[in-house]
């Protein structure tokens, strides 16, 4: 080892030139008053983490979890991250105290004169340094800074309540990105489903600066704990110790099929101390519990994959439960970029990712060996491109400022010259050109940020020296020892992961350590560093895992995946964008309704900004864990995914199952083609039952990269604490009670105020959501079209179709929902090919989404205009009149007419001039000859379509069609022609023919007589419903009072449990026990007596004023269980005063 040592030493060349001021944030000291819980829940790995860097715990049970449902058992009691270092002190004889640090590698080779400090650093449960008093141990702490220090959490990608308040930490004590995810490639980019960001030092550890160390090491010099942060709680006023690092951990996770079974952490370590570490180790201590059942562990090195493995080996863990395996992926190995070695084998010498661009080279330049580049960044000799200097894996891609204004529009290819906050062009959170876009060149600035494919961002730019060391051991003895393999031990643990072993197997059935590590490297003043490691887990068959081979065929896969994700620098396949799910609680049904971010905002890095949405999927439980919605199962029986009760899709051929990205063999539903809306309506509830409603949006996937990846869908999260209560949701889930309506409760209704829709349609309103409505507001509903065509100088022919649906808030004068061809709901709208035009579905009653809590059912009855026989007619007098409809124009001019007679046989004169282009009902046009003009009519017609500003209407013209070519209008044997005039007194076209040869002499209608001419046809843009909104604050004390006998306990008698009571896996919590109250008033008082009259216990009624429900807990005043036996209930309204007593039954 010393040998190894040596030689690696006198091969690395310490160099004052290789260190720098660290140019990040300046963090306080950790403080254990920074300490924070987190939970990752992004797909179905639990885990329960702190922000110190320790994951899950012992002995708790609720800490990791998979798979993350009621089938779930524990896999993991601890995982710990490691950094051991070696440092040295000069033995100066001449002092009482050595603090001299020596990096020299030259002088630490001779071994002479020399103090060997050793340093373990983690944050662990047990075994750890601790200070003389026994207040609290020396480990990794927190800084502020990083959270919202008002909030109990971590700071969450998911949780924007857990961001600080005034910014991230940036340079020096500068923020940044106030309101925004500080995200690892930029601000507010946030790749994965479920991300978590956090920042620890080693600055409390004073294990060599105690009073009676005569080896001191200071590695900051004089700096103290309490310079930044004088409110700093433990340690204030100490020099700052430990090895002076400092620590950036950030977890991933992605709900994707095929990576939705794996957690990713990655580790960002810092050199801000004053001097360089010349031997520095990274690594990780994990405590398996499979199963959590005891020590029957075994465990496989595959050297191959750089993945170990563990199972349970009899697959049965605590319950009777399955097990699985739990892998661990090593991903990310600290670069050692001064050794002169290409440690990695990618054909580049000391490739770092913390260098600046400063010129372009030749395709082949700082290439060492050629083929050993082509081979590990899989690319052909034509593919190499003149680059930047400090891009050595050619990766970065340029823009194309096509216009040369230096500023990218969305038309334009940017690349990932995007500037340092690695917003693009496009991006919802995109506020214009920031530092570095645009320039051509790639940009990082530490503390600030990267561009993509670069420096920090680009995982490949390292020259890592890989796994070095991995051991496999049962958990070691407590006993009191200073070689035991625990974090107290510094020496032992340096030992441990500083040497070079890779232990593949043991066949020791036990609780399993395993030990992953690399080094020993140097890690220069200002310098940092990376180690990135996956856990993964997969039902794998048992006689493989126990077999010679320790086959994990569905780990493999998802290992595969796992190495995607890396490779593409963390950025895999985003789900669309989170839709925000409400639910609102009906009697037997429950309205959900969501928002449209997911299918308007959605754009996706990983396939080049596309928005790849897909469609939604919605699933319902009775349970937190969703459990008894997965019921899909994988080639293997597993269950594997959850079946919807509704899903709705894109119409774009993508439909039916895909046949790429297979999870074990089952294919992902990408839908039917349905059409997308943003409402359902379930009636498959009982009331007093708890739903929990899941909402996602899925995309298409990627079928031709990589193995092929599955469709991307939004994660379901239910956040419960360890009494299994929950904590929090995520705003795609909605958790809903169905219910019967308060006694006496006034539900709101709609009024018309004016129905302005003509042609036949109809526009009607109705309540859905009543916790969303607004009260008595005022609507208005207008519509737009498409012209098909028209006929020229007359502006009331036009052939059209209704494209467009408007509603307007006209309390608020806004907008409050729109359906138009490029964003409407289902088939609300249908395009016709042959004429290029949008128009309203006629082929059924169609339904909006719900706006202010109001859903739409809108019937267009036509979309080619005919005659409506069946409501034209008299509206006053009769007569045998008979109206022909045009074979053609009619479409032009399918208004509504009124016919109205007088007793003035001059009351209307012609007023068209020409006799030319006049057609009859059948399309043919009429010889001029047959023509007469300026006759004078007893009668004229109005166009009631189209009122002036005056109230008035317009004037249809009339000429006569002479029939029997008399040369004189004979009103018995004559057509009369009713029709437009343009302004140059021609005829515009035909509406209707109007036939009087029935009328028998003297049978004229009389004066005032009205006919009404209707026409079928497209709502037209003038068209409009108005309505209101009426909602009640009082009671109806009557159907109070009537109601209150309908008051009733359910179930009545309990037996045992019901379907109401929630569900709970921990078998130390008792069930939760439930009987429902339905029927009461929103507000009342319940008292429950046993037979005897001893009173129970008292419930306060002070529900919604729409809820007539209340679950009783089955608990005494004094909070214990009640007995069987039989008890009276006595309800009493508060409004009223009025009464109900009843009885029910418990047994058990």
């Amino acid at each position: 080892m010393m040998r190894y040592l040596f030689i690696l030493l006198l091969a690395i060349s310490i160099s004052n030139s290789q260190s720098k001021m660290f140019q990040g944030p300046e963090d306080p000291a950790g403080d254990i008053a920074a300490e924070r819980e987190g939970y990752m829940t992004g797909n179905r790995v639990f885990l329960y983490f702190r922000n110190n860097t320790e994951l899950s715990d012992w002995p708790k049970s609720n800490v990791s979890r998979w798979p993350n449902n009621l089938n779930g058992v524990k896999m993991v009691d601890g995982i710990g991250l490691l950094i051991g270092a070696k440092v040295y002190i000069k033995d100066d004889k001449t002092t009482l105290i050595d603090s001299t640090v020596v990096t020299d590698t030259n002088v630490i080779a001779l071994g002479e004169d020399l103090h060997e400090l050793y340093y373990l650093q983690t944050s662990y449960r047990e075994e750890m340094d601790i200070n003389p008093s026994g207040t609290f141990e020396y480990g990794l702490y927190p800084a502020f800074g990083y959270f919202n220090e008002s909030n109990e959490y971590p700071a969450m990608s998911n949780r924007p309540s857990s961001w600080p308040v005034n910014g991230w930490p940036s340079i020096g004590r500068d923020t940044k990105w106030p309101g925004e995810w500080d995200g690892r490639f930029g601000r507010g980019v946030i790749y994965a489903d479920m991300e978590t960001y956090f920042v620890a030092n080693d600055a409390q550890d004073q294990e060599y600066l105690e009073l009676g160390d005569r080896v001191r090491y200071y590695p900051r010099g004089s700096k103290k704990i309490g310079e930044i942060n004088p409110d700093v709680t433990i340690g204030k006023n100490n020099p700052w110790g430990g090895l002076g690092i400092r620590v950036e951990t950030r977890g991933f996770q992605w709900n994707n099929p095929q990576a939705r079974d794996a957690i990713f952490w990655e580790y960002n370590i810092a050199n801000i101390s004053d001097y360089d570490l010349t031997e520095v180790a990274f690594g990780y201590w994990v405590d398996n519990a499979i199963g959590d059942d005891g020590v029957d562990e075994l465990a496989y090195f595959d050297t191959k994959l750089d993945m170990s493995y563990s199972w349970d080996v009899n697959g049965i863990g605590k319950g009777g439960l399955p097990t699985g395996t739990m892998g661990f992926a090593y991903l990310e190995s600290p670069g050692v970029p001064y050794d002169g070695l290409d440690n990695d084998k990618d054909g580049l010498i000391d490739e770092k990712r913390d260098n600046v661009a400063v010129n372009k080279v030749g395709p082949t330049e700082g290439i060492a060996n050629l083929q050993d580049f082509l081979t590990f960044y899989k690319l052909k000799e034509e593919d190499l491109v003149e680059h930047w200097d400090a891009d050595e894996d050619q990766d970065w891609e340029d823009g194309e400022d096509l216009n040369g204004d230096g500023i990218y529009q969305v038309t334009e290819n940017f690349g990932n010259d995007i500037g340092l906050d690695g917003v693009a062009p496009g991006e919802l959170n995109y506020t214009g050109p920031d530092e570095g876009e645009g320039n051509h060149r790639p940009d990082y600035k530490e503390g600030v940020g990267c561009e993509p494919n670069f420096a920090e961002t680009d995982v490949s730019e390292s020259d890592m020296i890989g796994l070095t060391s991995f051991r496999l051991f049962p958990v070691p003895s407590h006993a009191q020892s200073n070689t035991t393999w625990w974090f107290k031990n510094d020496k032992a643990m340096w030992d441990l992961i500083g040497e070079n072993v890779l232990e593949e197997y043991i066949e020791n059935i036990s609780n399993l350590i395993e030990v992953f590590a690399s080094g020993p490297f140097p890690l220069y003043k200002g310098r940092s560093e990376r180690i990135s490691m996956a856990e993964l887990h997969s039902y794998d068959p048992l006689e493989g895992l126990n077999s010679a081979q320790h086959t994990a065929p569905s780990l493999y896969e998802l290992k595969k995946i796992v190495q995607v994700i890396y490779e593409k620098d963390y950025r895999f396949a985003q789900p669309p964008k989170m839709p925000t799910l409400t639910a609102t609680a009906g009697d037997g049904k429950v309205i959900l309704t969501w928002d449209n971010i997911s299918d308007t905002k959605t754009r996706d890095p990983f396939l080049g900004n596309v928005n790849d949405f897909e469609g939604y999927k919605l699933f319902r439980a009775t349970d937190k864990y969703f459990s008894d919605a997965e019921v899909i199962t994988d080639g293997y029986g597993t269950p594997t995914f959850m079946k919807p009760i509704f899903q709705c899709d894109i119409k774009d051929g993508k439909m039916g199952f895909t046949d790429f990205g297979l999870i074990n063999g089952v294919a992902y539903n990408l839908g039917f083609d349905s059409g997308i809306t943003h409402v359902f309506v379930d009636e498959n509830v009982v009331n007093g039952r708890t739903y929990y409603y899941g909402l996602v949006a899925y995309d298409y996937g990627a079928p031709n990269i990589g193995p092929g990846i599955a469709p991307s869908e939004n994660n379901v999260v239910v956040e419960l604490d360890e009494a299994e209560e929950v904590r929090s949701i995520g705003k795609n889930v909605a958790i809903v009670t169905p219910t019967k309506p308060a006694a006496g409760y006034r539900s709101p209704d709609v009024s018309i105020l004016i129905d302005n829709i003509g042609g036949g349609g109809t526009v009607t309103p109705s309540i859905l959501a009543q916790g969303s409505l607004v009260d008595n507001a005022r609507y208005r509903v207008e519509f737009n079209v498409d012209t098909i065509s028209n006929i020229s100088s007359y502006d009331y022919s036009v052939k059209f179709a209704t494209s467009e649906i408007n509603v307007y808030n006209l309390s608020s004068n806004k907008l409050v929902y729109s359906e138009t061809p490029s964003s409407f709901i289902s088939s609300n709208l249908l395009y016709n090919d042959s004429l290029s035009y949008w128009y309203i579905n006629d082929e059924s009653v169609i339904t909006t989404d719900v706006f202010e809590g109001i859903q739409l059912e809108i019937d267009q009855t036509a979309v080619e205009p005919t005659y409506d026989y069946a409501n034209s007619g008299w509206v006053q007098g009769s007569g045998p009149i008979r109206v022909l409809p045009t074979f053609r124009e009619s479409k032009f001019m399918p208004w509504d007419y009124d016919i109205i007679f007088t007793n003035d046989s001059d009351r209307y004169t012609s007023l068209v001039m020409s006799k030319s282009n006049i057609r009859d009902e059948f399309d043919q046009r009429i010889p001029t000859t047959e023509i007469l003009l300026k006759q004078n009519f007893s009668f004229y017609v109005q166009n009631k379509s189209f009122p002036k500003g005056d109230g008035s209407y317009e004037i249809m013209d009339m000429v006569v069609h002479d029939v029997d070519k008399s040369g004189q209008f004979e009103l018995a044997n004559d057509k009369i022609l009713v029709g437009g005039v343009t302004w140059d007194r021609k005829w515009a076209g035909t509406a209707f023919v109007l036939d009087f040869n029935l009328v028998q002499s003297g049978l004229m209608p009389s004066g005032d007589d009205v006919f009404r001419v209707k026409f079928t046809r497209p709502i037209w843009k003038t068209d409009f419903l108005a309505f209101e909104i009426n909602t009640y604050d009082s009671l109806d004390v009557d159907s109070l009072k009537n109601t209150m006998k309908n008051i009733k306990v359910v179930p009545n008698p309990y037996v045992a449990t019901n379907v109401m009571e929630p569900a709970v896996s921990n078998q130390f919590l008792n069930q939760r026990r439930r009987l429902l109250f339905t029927n009461i008033p929103a507000q009342a008082t319940i008292k429950i007596f046993t037979v005897s009259g001893i009173l129970v216990d008292e419930i306060n009624v002070n529900n919604p004023s729409e809820r007539g429900t209340i679950h009783w807990d089955m608990l005494t005043r004094e909070g214990l269980e009640i007995a069987a036996g039989m008890y009276i209930y006595h309800v009493e309204a508060a409004a009223t005063g009025d009464q109900k007593i009843g009885k029910f039954a418990v047994i058990k």
